[in-house]
């Protein structure tokens, strides 16, 4: 048995339980094939000829999404009629004839163009009001109020459409959407925000004084304009209005890309809950929720900023010896038999310049201003915990020029470090900065 594609297609549709807009997509991916093979039937059609037709439909413009929805579709066809005996193939040609589409940007509305486009339609409101003519999107008013519905609450253009009189529940703040008619099947309700409250009064209004029934749909801008025709709204009239919107502002939005917005707004939140956006957006795991949420790049920026920052050089501050403040003095004994004493204040250091410590001062400059420690001849006799403090000082010194390596510095620039060597100051201080001096005794 040989059932023709389109017989097939309609048999397959019959057989399953699809939304309309479901069904749409399967009779469009049917002429697709009819279009392309005309008389063919599936058995005269091999994985090497669709490859071909999907070559030539990619390089016609075709994007690759769409080349993606045609080829599982056809697939899921072919497989029916193969599992039901009602074609002849071997194998499914459209199996691996899917293609990798590239990874776009979240589809998501800035917040100046919806702020724009809202501007708009109340201006047109205004207009149709003033001058009691038809507005380019009319009726004005009843579109703002279906704008604001989907930027607001994110809800599916099929759940829109499907909202009844009675599924509005103004005591609960709750839209009842059916699962019939939704993508899910499952049913759920959408809290009503409170800036969505006036609009949606103002459509139940208007619906009453109109005559509208209970089980009557609710957003059915036929019912309420003279202009329109049908009797039911469907999801053409809805994508034609935000066709002339987009045309009117510049910026492209549509009603999957307010659910987009929406999640990522959410997620935005400081007590952020991804778990409130998915039954928010009614979807079915946390991994499609994931991919509506838009990156936010202000806290990818300070991340990066913040990484720059951690990899900088931290300034270390080196200890050196301070010698701003005076030397103490080495006078001596009145009496024959007395010894000499150290005495002598110290000075708090003055505020010392940090700079290179290779840098060395000349010989000769600020002499008047620096005291010498000088060693007592061999008459004297240095005695006292002073002299101790004294030398441990030196001592320390000592260690820190050869630990620095400046003890080679100054015997490679002439320099001698003997005992004739004069320090700039007092050795007795020590101070977290990085800059020492040494002079020496020139001759």
């Amino acid at each position: 048995m040989n059932l023709p594609l389109f017989e097939l297609t309609e048999k397959f549709i019959a057989l399953s339980d699809f939304r309309p807009a479901t069904e749409k997509i399967y009779r469009a991916a049917a002429r697709a094939f009819i279009r392309r093979f005309e008389d063919l039937s599936l058995e005269q059609v091999d994985r090497e000829k669709i490859i071909e037709w999907r070559k030539q439909l990619l390089d016609d413009g075709l994007s690759k999404r769409s080349w993606n929805t045609y080829s599982s579709h056809l697939k899921t066809i072919a497989e029916f009629g193969l599992n039901e005996g009602l074609v002849d193939l071997q194998r499914n040609p459209f199996k691996k004839t899917s293609v990798v589409p590239p990874k776009r940007r979240k589809k998501t509305v800035a917040r100046s163009a919806i702020e724009r486009a809202r501007d708009l339609l109340l201006l047109l409101e205004q207009d149709e009001l003033k001058e009691q003519k038809r507005a380019k999107i009319t009726p004005a008013w009843f579109w703002l109020i279906v704008f604001e519905t989907f930027h607001l609450t994110g809800i599916r253009l099929n759940a829109l459409i499907s909202i009844r009189l009675q599924d509005i529940d103004l005591e609960e703040n709750l839209i009842v959407i059916r699962g019939e008619l939704e993508k899910t099947h499952r049913e759920f309700a959408v809290p009503i925000p409170t800036a969505l409250y006036p609009h949606l009064t103002r459509l139940l209004d208007t619906a009453v004084s109109c005559g509208f029934e209970p089980a009557d749909q609710l957003f059915n801008v036929n019912r309420f304009s003279s202009h329109y025709r049908r009797d039911v709204m469907n999801d053409n009239q809805v994508e034609a209005m935000y066709t002339k919107l987009i045309r009117m502002t510049g910026v492209r939005m549509t009603p999957h890309r307010f659910r987009h917005t929406l999640a990522s707004d959410l997620m935005r939140q400081p007590d952020r809950n991804i778990h409130v956006t998915k039954q928010l957006l009614n979807h079915s795991n946390l991994a499609t929720t994931m991919e509506y949420i838009e990156p936010d790049y202000e806290v990818m920026r300070d991340a990066m900023n913040d990484r720059i920052e951690a990899a900088k050089p931290k300034h270390r501050q080196r200890a050196r010896v301070d010698y701003g403040a005076p030397a103490p003095a080495i006078t001596k004994a009145p009496s024959h038999h007395s010894t000499p004493t150290l005495t002598g204040t110290r000075e708090p250091a003055a505020e010392s310049v940090q700079a290179s410590p290779r840098a060395l001062p000349a010989p000769n400059a600020g002499r008047e201003q620096r005291s010498a420690v000088r060693l007592p001849e061999r008459s004297e006799t240095l005695i006292g915990p002073d002299l101790e403090e004294m030398a441990h000082q030196v001592r320390q010194l000592s260690q820190l020029l050869s630990s620095s390596g400046l003890d080679q510095l100054l015997l490679r620039s002439g320099h001698s470090m003997t005992t004739e060597t004069r320090l700039q100051a007092s050795p007795a201080r020590i101070s977290p900065v990085s800059r020492f001096e040494v002079r020496s005794k020139s001759g």
